[in-house]
């Protein structure tokens, strides 16, 4: 009996090793294999030059691969609801907006997530301005200038292809009191070349891309949402340009889906906050228009409500209407 029962143990090891293969790594393994980043903006973007930048530095730290997923489409929408869906072991993370998931109920009528129920954030990553930005061949030399253009052109158009650039562009006409028609792009590139013919009269573009295109001779920036940006620094902001009481903030984070373990929350923080604090972070950061952001999960959760709370005033203020 006892060598029969030997050879059922043999028979049996490579299966029970397998299923043992089979289980889910543990929290305090993590991370043990690769990470995907998903991103809802295009190659190329703005939003992807930093993401790329951070999915980089985060495979540096833990020595697992990072591949960046771009999903564009639906102002970041697609990729949100991809991470909401996503197993929640922090395998599949968001690189996200505050717009986004601040601003989200406020803009889209049909929201395909809670931002507050069915994400965690895990890390805030950045401050990142966004300008106002014409043509290079545009009269307009000043958001002034720019303004009195638009109140007497009869047909007046700018583009949006962001949950940001549809805030920021609904807050300037309405304290600015012009009305211009919204043409919406899939990819901010679709739009640079109508920005850059004129096409286009204005268009709010992230800081990343927008110091860029300035560089290159192709846009001319007028001003900024919230504070000058030290790559452009003679750059007023919108309120100092005479916008009124004009101030809008964006903020880049990581967020895991709702379930997500704490020690696996934690432990992405304390890699990103690593991050956070080389000093080529801060370099790589200081020329794209950014600031660096270190807080808790439990920081941001206060974060992300009392963001909620602006976006509310935000869309009272520019009198936007979720579509």
């Amino acid at each position: 009996m006892s060598g029969l029962l030997m050879r059922w143990m043999r028979m049996l090891a490579p299966l029970a090793m397998c299923g043992a293969l089979a289980l889910p790594a543990r929290a305090e393994t993590y991370p043990d294999r690769r990470i995907t980043m998903e991103v809802g903006f295009a190659a190329g973007s703005g939003a992807d030059i930093l993401a790329r930048y951070y999915a980089t530095k985060l495979a540096e730290q833990t020595g697992q691969t990072v591949i960046v997923e771009n999903k564009p489409g639906a102002y970041g929408l697609i990729a949100g609801q991809a991470v909401k869906q996503a197993k929640p072991d922090g395998y599949t993370i968001l690189f996200s907006p505050s717009a986004g998931m601040a601003g989200g109920k406020f803009l889209y009528a049909n929201l395909p997530y809670d931002p507050q129920k069915d994400f965690i954030i895990a890390a805030p990553l950045l401050d990142v301005a966004f300008a106002l930005a014409v043509g290079a061949n545009s009269p307009a030399k000043s958001v002034a200038e720019l303004t009195a253009l638009l109140k007497k052109k009869p047909k007046a158009r700018y583009g949006t292809s962001s949950s940001t650039a549809i805030a920021a562009a609904q807050l300037y006409k309405t304290l600015a009191g012009f009305e211009a028609e919204q043409v919406q792009y899939k990819l901010t590139s679709d739009a640079l070349g109508d920005l850059a013919d004129g096409t286009l009269d204005f268009m709010f573009l992230d800081g990343v891309l927008a110091v860029g295109q300035q560089k290159a001779g192709k846009v001319r920036l007028l001003a900024t949402t919230n504070t000058r940006i030290a790559s452009a620094p003679d750059v007023p902001t919108m309120s100092e340009a005479g916008v009124g009481h004009y101030s809008f903030a964006v903020w880049w984070m990581i967020m895991v889906p709702a379930g997500t373990p704490p020690e696996v929350v934690d432990k992405l923080n304390a890699v990103f906050t690593k991050i956070a604090d080389l000093p080529e972070t801060r370099a790589f950061l200081n020329n794209v228009a950014s600031a660096p952001l270190k807080g808790t999960p439990a920081d941001m959760v206060e974060k992300l409500d009392n963001d909620i709370k602006t976006w509310a005033e935000i869309a009272k203020t520019g009198a936007i209407v979720p579509q």
